[in-house]
């Protein structure tokens, strides 16, 4: 950005003084040989000039005075002005050309820190994954450069981290309303969690390293919370008929994302241990 500013400094400058056939090298206007053979043609008379950027004089701002300017007049008796100092003069409209550029296409540090408060509050309230968060606030008509600006910030500060969301919303699930790994896995992704965290997550909720790992693919431990839980089940339809008391629990599992091999084990072990 600042490189193209300085391009177009530059063709202004050239723009407002074509007789001086100047040319941009390394920020620098430097005359090309043809000026420089036309010297012998001018003479020069000192003169004291303010020089105004078009930013200043567009605004009707009060121009600043080169440190040394000097007159050029040739044969025909026309003025022609240049500063001993054009590398500052030209840095000096770079910088300005500058400046203005970031305030039209970069981002105000007001709507940063608006952003930043709308963020915050949110993350106040609960925890959110970079895909949810985004979606807040651009609910809320933040630019969406201020809104990714402000995401990849936390993300460096470790505000936002979909692993680690991934692992607390498995095992609160898991542990609250005993949510099989299939039900979680279709939450964290629709929550824009991605296959490779989300599948990480399942594994240290459900298959705990310290436990040994059974033929269904969830810990033992795992195993016999889910046979506590589907007790409790079991033990409600005691006044149900044998095969609709199976029933209930086949879709009692089932719908909270167990697969059949784990659903077919649970209820063998229930008919065995708490016969109707």
């Amino acid at each position: 950005m600042a490189a193209a500013a300085a391009m177009a400094a530059s063709r202004r400058l050239l723009h407002l003084r074509p007789e001086l056939g100047l040319r941009l090298r390394s920020r620098a206007l430097i005359p090309y040989p043809s000026w420089t053979k036309a010297m012998g043609r001018c003479r020069y008379e000192p003169s004291p000039r303010r020089l105004s950027s078009c930013r200043r004089a567009a605004k009707n701002e009060r121009p600043w005075r080169s440190s040394s300017n000097e007159q050029l007049t040739d044969g025909d008796g026309t003025a022609k002005y240049m500063g001993r100092n054009f590398p500052d003069e030209f840095a000096q409209l770079s910088l300005e050309e500058e400046e203005s550029d970031d305030e039209v296409h970069g981002i105000s540090e007001t709507m940063v820190k608006d952003v930043e408060k709308a963020a915050v509050e949110l993350l106040a309230g609960r925890a959110f994954t970079v895909s949810d968060l985004r979606k807040k606030l651009r609910a809320k008509k933040f630019p969406d450069n201020a809104v990714d600006s402000v995401i990849a910030d936390f993300k460096s500060r470790g505000l936002l981290n979909d692993g680690y969301y991934a692992e607390s919303f498995s095992r609160s699930r898991w542990l609250s309303s005993t949510w099989g790994p299939k039900r979680i896995k279709q939450a964290l992704r629709q929550k824009g969690v991605q296959d490779a965290e989300v599948d990480q997550a399942t594994r240290r909720v459900f298959q705990d390293g310290h436990s040994n790992q059974t033929m269904y693919g969830i810990s033992e431990d795992s195993m016999d919370h889910l046979f506590e839980q589907a007790a409790k089940q079991w033990q409600r339809g005691q006044s149900l008929p044998l095969e609709n008391r199976r029933a209930r629990v086949v879709r009692w599992l089932q719908y909270r994302g167990f697969n059949w091999a784990v659903t077919n084990a649970i209820v063998r072990k229930l008919e065995a241990q708490k016969p109707p």
